[in-house]
């Protein structure tokens, strides 16, 4: 069967309007985790995987989709690679490259944060990093990550609780990363 010229038009319009809305975002994911060339190829492979299946990719859950797509690509590379450590090592290069505007004590904190952050169990790290850098609700990192929402709950309050204990062992004023504005917080790493 031949596909319909409409069919096939409005198909390319839709993986046209995915990536303009997502492609940055799955880049970004990518590159936390992958060289720069690394993660354009897995963006590429991303949206490869969309257009072969975009028939099944559900209107409103496309973000969530493309994550999970974004993260069992990443976790097959992995398979392929012992480099465990790639978002450690961004993490690093960002503190150790930019001293932040100013250096200042705003700064100092943000440098415990990655360093907590490193220190997290991958896991752990994913669930934070999903809610709270890439501002995925948590319906949607749930979907990523392929668990229930209340499953997904679970591991993020687990994961807030280390973090929190990572953070304060490092005895730093907890006033400089407020809970309500980790979000924002976490943001200005990038």
């Amino acid at each position: 069967m031949v596909p319909d010229a409409d069919t096939t038009a409005a198909d390319h319009q839709r993986l046209t309007d995915l990536f303009r809305r997502h492609g940055n975002a799955i880049y970004a994911y990518a590159s936390d985790r992958l060289s720069r060339d690394d993660a354009q190829d897995l963006v590429a492979e991303v949206f490869v995987v969309a257009w072969r299946r975009l028939e099944t990719i559900r209107v409103g859950d496309e973000r969530p989709w493309l994550f999970g797509v974004a993260r069992r690509l990443l976790l097959q590379q992995h398979r392929h690679r012992a480099d465990q450590s790639a978002l450690q090592n961004r993490l690093n290069s960002t503190v150790e490259h930019d001293p932040g505007p100013g250096g200042g004590p705003l700064w100092e904190g943000r440098t415990e944060v990655v360093a907590a952050l490193a220190k997290l169990p991958e896991a752990d790290r994913e669930a934070l990093l999903l809610r709270y850098w890439y501002d995925l609700s948590s319906g949607e990192s749930a979907k990523v990550l392929g668990c229930t929402a209340a499953t997904f709950a679970v591991r993020l309050h687990r994961a807030r609780r280390r973090f929190k204990k990572l953070y304060e062992a490092h005895s730093i004023d907890t006033h400089l990363v407020p809970d309500s504005s980790l979000t924002a917080y976490m943001r200005g790493l990038q």
